[in-house]
C-alpha cells in the first residue's frame, strides 16, 4: 500500500519539484485511481500531507512557495 506522502512526493517530483496545488491534486488522483487505491477526500489528504510534512514537521519534505499561494516545492 502506498502512503499519501509517497504519492504527493512522486507527483511533485514529476511536476519538476514545484507546482500549484490544483496540479498536485490531479496527479495524485490519477496515481491512486490507476492503483485502485482509496481516494476518499483526496484533496484534504493532499493538503494535510503537505502541511504536516513541511516547516520542520513530520518528514519535512515540502515547503510552501509563499503561504496562501497554493504553490508547493520539494525541499532540496
Amino acid at each position: 500500500m502506498t502512503r499519501w506522502i509517497d504519492d504527493v512526493y512522486e507527483s511533485l517530483n514529476e511536476l519538476g519539484g514545484n507546482s500549484h496545488l490544483s496540479k498536485i491534486y490531479e496527479i495524485v488522483r490519477v496515481k491512486r485511481e490507476n492503483r485502485k487505491a482509496h481516494l476518499g477526500e483526496y484533496k484534504s489528504w493532499v493538503r494535510n500531507t503537505l502541511q504536516q510534512n513541511s516547516r520542520g514537521k513530520g518528514e519535512d519534505l515540502f515547503e510552501p512557495f509563499r503561504i496562501g499561494s497554493g504553490i508547493w516545492l520539494l525541499k532540496k
